[in-house]
């Protein structure tokens, strides 16, 4: 109980500051805000499940019925509809219409099934393997932010294994790939659920929520979430803002910026429970995920890898930056040496690959990325599995992840920060004169966000893409 009041101490000191944002324009609104009428389960017909086409065509609909209050352009909200929604790619015309295997994509909390359809294309399109690829989405996404509060565990893990039970009489086995939240769904599939029809062939985990960062254990405090969600209300003079982590003005068609309290609870106990099977995983695992990771702990990952992950035919792609690498060689030398399934990238060249620190080149600060105007620093948890291509997340995209000054209040950074397209239509912006440091991407730490140096964009792709699609390919067998 201690713990509680502790948590609940701070929080009621550092909530105030989060409040200010409304007054700068990111307010909250019913229409974003409060809940929608989608249904949570899509893929339910009374007490049986529909066909897969069915589900897409049904979520479609509700998905634009829930998002007609804050997208009333019919053109442009059709157009995000269907980016958004679960959908299954055509197999390639070499196959004949016989797929050999399935892939299950499944995205994490707060986004969507966009964020998958980058690795969906490749995948669906690699050369004599005939996957027929699907994506869901999960309960409580894709809609409008105040539906994150909605979803339980259970209604998650009903999802998943509806996705995984839509492939029974046309593939013999099926291949989950999750990411963050949906990768920690796909554990627990495979480690506490029932056996599936057609059964999981192997795990492809992508920024796997495995360790958080800043975890507090609040789901194993009776009223935890709800205790703690009654002091950010209190702090923010009792209104609707309480509810909510974070409110913003939700440029991301395709990700809740806005973040409620309750919303990680689900994840946090599916979490637990996949720390707690007993279970042995004995399929195969591919894990790929930044070893700079802010969002989830990347040790914890790779404990969790070395301890549970006994299939020899197992790889983790360590996307680590060259600093990284220096300032903790002993460590990462000690990865490659003792488990030889782990594999550290460090640069985008050929020779850029091996978890020791070649003493005799300065560590490269671009290493992942050095065009004018792009200097990558390092990978982040969300970009993992995105393409450099991608026209919203990529390169030359219209949005850029620059949230953590808005966090800080930092109007001038955060309007030098983001795209032009985002800097157009925000409200935060007006008035604003934005700063003019050069721009860098990568994984923000709090120390890059307080510096006056560089802006630093979180990075929303993937530099190695091509080269995470090629690990795939040669580890689906």
């Amino acid at each position: 109980m201690r713990f509680v009041f502790t948590v609940m101490a701070v929080v009621a000191l550092l909530v105030p500051g989060l409040g200010r944002a409304a007054d700068e324009g990111a307010r909250w609104s019913a229409e974003r805000h409060g809940v929608s009428a989608m249904p949570l389960e899509t893929w339910r017909d009374g007490g049986s499940d529909k066909p897969f086409a069915v589900y897409v065509a049904d979520t479609k609909a509700a998905l634009d019925a829930a998002r007609k209050a804050i997208e009333p352009d019919d053109t442009l909200r059709a157009a995000h509809v269907e980016l958004v929604a679960p959908r299954q790619w055509p197999l390639a015309e070499e196959c004949g219409g016989t797929a050999k295997d399935g892939i299950l994509l499944v995205h994490g909390l707060s986004d969507s099934p966009f964020l998958m359809r980058d690795l969906g294309d490749a995948l669906a399109r690699l050369p004599g393997k005939c996957l027929l690829v699907r994506s869901i989405l999960l309960p409580g996404h894709g809609s409008i932010p105040g539906d994150l509060v909605r979803p339980n565990a259970a209604q998650w893990k009903a999802a998943i294994r509806y996705g995984t039970d839509s492939f029974a009489g046309q593939v013999g086995r099926v291949h989950v790939a999750g990411f963050s939240t949906g990768a920690t769904l796909a554990l627990d599939l495979v480690l506490n659920g029932a056996p599936t029809t057609p059964p999981v062939a192997s795990l492809i985990l992508l920024s796997p929520s495995i360790g958080l960062t800043n975890r507090f254990p609040l789901h194993r405090i009776p009223f935890g979430f709800e205790m703690f969600q009654a002091v950010m209300t209190a702090a923010s003079g009792f209104g609707p803002e309480g509810h909510w982590l974070r409110i913003d003005e939700d440029q991301d068609f395709a990700k809740a910026e806005s973040f409620p309290v309750m919303a990680p609870r689900p994840l946090m106990e599916v979490m637990t429970e996949v720390e707690t099977a007993t279970r042995p995983l004995t399929l195969p695992v591919l894990m790929a995920f930044a070893a700079e990771d802010v969002t989830v702990d990347s040790r914890a990952s790779l404990d969790f890898f070395r301890a549970r992950v006994g299939n020899p035919d197992s790889r983790v792609l360590l996307y680590v930056a060259p600093a990284t690498l220096a300032a903790q060689p002993e460590y990462y030398a000690a990865l490659g040496r003792e488990d030889r399934r782990i594999a550290c990238f460090h640069g985008l060249g050929e020779g850029d690959i091996g978890c020791s620190v070649d003493r005799s080149r300065a560590p490269k600060d671009c290493a992942f990325g050095d065009a004018p105007g792009a200097c990558v620093t390092s990978l982040s948890h969300i970009g993992v599995p995105v393409s450099p291509a991608n026209r919203h997340y990529g390169v030359e995209g219209d949005y850029r992840n620059c949230l953590a000054y808005s966090t800080k209040k930092d109007w001038p950074r955060f309007c030098g920060c983001v795209s032009p397209q985002q800097r157009a239509g925000a409200a935060l912006c007006r008035g604003v004169v934005p700063a003019t440091e050069p721009l860098r991407f990568g994984e923000p730490a709090k120390a890059d966000i307080g510096a006056s140096g560089p802006l630093i964009a979180r990075l929303g792709y993937n530099p190695l893409f091509d080269r995470l699609v090629g690990s795939i390919a040669n580890f689906l067998k």
